[in-house]
């Protein structure tokens, strides 16, 4: 996956962190409320048929529309190899 990948285009069950939310300033603010800003890491939970996203974040559950998720870039968090 590439940094400029969107939330959009992750696979279920892969943690990424958010590198870049380009969306208006109000919905910044709202989604940095709860809890998704640049520096995140979040997990897709659920996919949804309209083409929306639920994400896990800090133990919580956040339903996304198409739209949102799509102005969401991520990167792919590297798991630490198993020694």
């Amino acid at each position: 996956m590439r940094p400029t990948d969107t939330l959009q285009s992750v696979p279920t069950r892969r943690p990424v962190r958010l590198t870049l939310v380009d969306l208006p300033l109000v919905a910044r603010r709202r989604l940095a409320e709860l809890g998704l800003r640049a520096g995140a890491t979040v997990e897709v939970v659920h996919r949804t048929a309209g083409g929306g996203r639920v994400v896990a974040v800090a133990g919580s559950r956040i339903a996304l529309d198409r739209a949102t998720a799509h102005g969401i870039q991520v990167l792919v968090v590297e798991e630490a190899p198993v020694v």
